[in-house]
């Protein structure tokens, strides 16, 4: 198995990947919008399933089926955000906060959501739940699979947490969709690898 630095400079590498990534990471500097840029990732990993390969696929064209793409991604995204970053951030913060320790919770909840995010996404466990009893079904599976793996998944997820945090120094938390598009890019690749 590949080790989390050499799939990132495969990553890096790849001909598409400065503009695919610059357009994530502008759609990631817009709140609400920045949906769009978590729906690419859910783009990715639903590619990724069907072909076993991790590529960057391209941004929906306007020649393509751009607007249902788009409207489709966008709803994919915000529910990943909701379901699988969101959620464990608010739950830890809530925890840690009843001893006065909200950003220690914060931390914990940008550390394990950042591996459930990448998993729900390349496992396809990541679907529109009109069914409101698959989002708890969907919650334990991916819990599941990342406590299992925890050790494996144990320092890319404390280096997703380092650049969050080393960012969030430099620019607005309302802006922080943009870092967390690009540390979750590689999460998902990473994660790929290993769900193979």
């Amino acid at each position: 198995m590949k080790s989390f630095e050499e799939i990132c400079c495969g990553i890096i590498k790849r001909p598409n990947f400065i503009k695919n990534a610059t357009i994530g990471l502008i759609l990631g500097l817009i709140p609400i919008i920045n949906f769009l840029a978590f729906g690419y990732l859910a783009e990715m990993g639903k590619q990724s399933t069907k072909n076993e390969n991790l590529n960057l696929p391209d941004w929906p064209s306007i020649k393509g089926n751009f607007k249902n793409v788009l409207i489709k991604n966008f709803f994919l995204g915000a529910i990943a955000f909701f379901e699988f970053i969101l959620i464990p951030c608010l739950l830890c913060f809530s925890v840690f906060g009843l001893v006065g320790l909200e950003i220690f919770g914060i931390c914990v909840g940008l550390f394990i959501s950042a591996p459930t995010f990448a998993y729900a996404i390349v496992s396809d466990s990541l679907k529109i739940p009109w069914n409101a009893f698959a989002i708890p079904r969907d919650f334990v599976k991916v819990y599941k699979w990342v406590f299992i793996h925890y050790k494996k998944l144990a320092i890319p997820s404390a280096l997703f947490l380092c650049f969050q945090v080393v960012v969030s120094f430099a620019i607005p938390c309302l802006l922080m969709g943009a870092p967390m598009f690009l540390g979750l890019l590689f999460m998902v690749s990473y994660v790929k690898q290993m769900n193979k």
